[in-house]
């Protein structure tokens, strides 16, 4: 996912147990670290960031192959 050139893209990924589509838009911190907001339809469902080569939720309740789905792609 970190590759993706855009800022805003769309990415199908397991979640909940089921292939969805899910709305992805990109941000960073103040000191420059990316993070991704993902929403599915209008729920935003969580944030993830890759943290020493490990997909992380900053918040949310996916389980993490829900979040390893979300940031493989």
């Amino acid at each position: 996912m970190e590759d993706n050139n855009g800022r805003e893209f769309t990415i199908e990924a397991r979640v909940g147990g089921k292939m969805q589509q899910v709305h992805v838009v990109a941000s960073e911190t103040t000191d420059g670290a990316a993070f991704y907001n993902c929403r599915v339809e209008d729920d935003e469902i969580t944030q993830v960031r890759k943290d020493e080569q490990v997909w992380k939720q900053i918040w949310g309740d996916l389980d993490e192959a829900d979040v390893k789905s979300i940031g493989k792609l």
